[in-house]
């Protein structure tokens, strides 16, 4: 079954929209992911997410969108951010064409931590701005948060390991795309543990400091990488896709009806 709207012609699209089915629009970012990682590493998350979770509900994957929120990296080469307000129209235009033409649940799905708090306002506007002329919901989340406990579980490194360019992320990325992974080049590099974590409970406030610079021999990682496996990308994926399905399950049951 294709679920990529960009693998059909608009005649697929339109049996999708009568079939009223979800449509997923993963948002990621291009930004240095330290010296092992790829640029490309959250759109590519985000993606792979929406794919095995629109394979899952039998939904439908829009294209990513592969520029985000990423100003705290910008002083890292491959680095390309959009400001909050550009990021936010890109978002609620996206949205809502597909809004527009039918779609009744739309679900942004983040694989980038600083888009999360802008794709929660663009989800408000929509609601703010088309709930008068059509029957429409949206869902704002990460993909790693509804199974944040379970990926909790699994993980080797210390709370404060899994933020960016970490355990987390290598290790997803070890698992779906090895070749790209040079895990040589993060031996005796220093990258402390933060104080924010992607999984581990902490504290609600949202604390923003000063970015880190390469000059200062800030590697552009966010916790530890060292402990990644390919064997825990694969745990961490498969946590995180069924805490999604059971966050669809919850919010539209009725979607076990279209099998």
């Amino acid at each position: 079954m294709e679920v990529r709207l960009a693998h059909m012609t608009y005649d697929g699209v339109r049996e999708a929209i009568a079939a009223k089915k979800i449509v997923i629009v993963p948002t990621g970012a291009t930004e240095a992911h330290g010296p092992h990682m790829p640029t490309d590493t959250d759109t590519h998350q985000a993606e792979h997410m929406a794919i095995k979770l629109a394979e899952r509900i039998k939904g439908m994957v829009a294209p990513a969108i592969p520029y985000g929120v990423s100003k705290t990296f910008e002083h890292f080469p491959g680095t390309i951010s959009l400001s909050i307000p550009t990021y936010q129209e890109i978002v609620y235009e996206v949205a809502a064409a597909l809004i527009k033409q039918g779609f009744l649940h739309v679900v942004l799905l983040n694989g980038n931590r600083p888009n999360g708090t802008s794709n929660d306002a663009v989800a408000r506007r929509l609601i703010d701005d088309l709930d008068e002329r059509y029957d429409f919901k949206v869902t704002a989340v990460s993909y790693w948060e509804p199974g944040a406990a379970a990926i909790h579980a699994l993980r080797h490194s210390k709370p404060g390991g899994m933020g960016h360019g970490c355990e987390f992320e290598t290790s997803f990325q070890l698992a779906t795309r090895p070749e790209l992974v040079h895990m040589e080049r993060v031996k005796g590099v220093y990258a402390p543990l933060v104080g924010w974590d992607l999984v581990a409970p902490g504290e609600p406030s949202r604390t923003y400091a000063r970015r880190p610079n390469p000059r200062t021999n800030h590697a552009s990682i966010f916790g530890d990488p060292q402990p990644a496996t390919p064997e825990a990308g694969k745990a961490f994926i498969e946590a995180a896709l069924d805490g999604l399905v059971r966050m669809i399950e919850k919010l539209q049951p009725s979607y076990e009806e279209r099998r």
